[in-house]
């Protein structure tokens, strides 16, 4: 159950990446985390913690419940 939601959070970010045109290293900059967790997350191998979730949700101008929308 939790790997799922980790993999369904994981294609929302990638998705919200994508449309904005940027690489993964460009989105760990700007939620100043590394290039390397960004992989994990968006391939559901990290489950993620509720400060980085905020952090991630500013990154796309939004709020944290936008990016959590149906995900789950």
């Amino acid at each position: 159950m939790a790997r799922d939601i980790c993999i369904a959070l994981g294609k929302r970010i990638r998705d919200l990446r994508k449309t904005r045109g940027w690489r993964q290293i460009d989105l760990a900059e700007q939620a100043r985390i590394n290039e390397n967790y960004v992989s994990d997350l968006e391939h559901g191998r990290k489950e993620i913690c509720l400060r980085t979730l905020q952090t991630l949700a500013h990154s796309f101008d939004m709020k944290t419940s936008e990016l959590l929308k149906d995900i789950d």
